[in-house]
C-alpha cells in the first residue's frame, strides 16, 4: 500500500525533469514561424497561402463587396442575354452572325 502512495505522486506536481522539458518547449515556441521580410507593418489579415516570397491573404470587406458585385452583375447580364436570345429574333440573328 505504501508503494501506491509513493508512485501516485510521481506524475503529479512539478519535478526537476518536467522543468527541463518545459524550458525546452518555451524556447521552441519563441521562434517566429512567419516573418515579415518587407518590414511593413502587418494589416492583421489571415495568411491563407504562402509560397516562397508570395503571400495570399484573406480579402478585406471592401474587396469582397466589389468582387461580389462584379459576379452578380455578370450573372444578371448573362441571364438577360439568354432571355433576349430566346424571345427576340433580331438578337438571335445577331448572335448567330457574330458566332460565324
Amino acid at each position: 500500500m505504501d508503494e501506491t502512495k509513493s508512485s501516485s505522486g510521481k506524475g503529479m506536481g512539478a519535478s526537476q525533469g518536467s522543468q527541463k522539458l518545459g524550458g525546452e518547449q518555451s524556447q521552441k515556441s519563441k521562434k517566429k514561424k512567419w516573418t515579415n521580410k518587407s518590414g511593413a507593418p502587418s494589416d492583421g489579415r489571415e495568411v491563407l497561402l504562402k509560397v516562397g516570397g508570395l503571400e495570399y491573404k484573406a480579402p478585406g470587406r471592401r474587396q469582397r463587396v466589389v468582387l461580389g458585385g462584379i459576379v452578380l452583375g455578370g450573372n444578371l447580364i448573362l441571364v438577360l442575354a439568354v432571355i433576349l436570345y430566346f424571345y427576340n429574333p433580331s438578337f438571335k440573328e445577331f448572335i448567330i452572325h457574330v458566332g460565324k
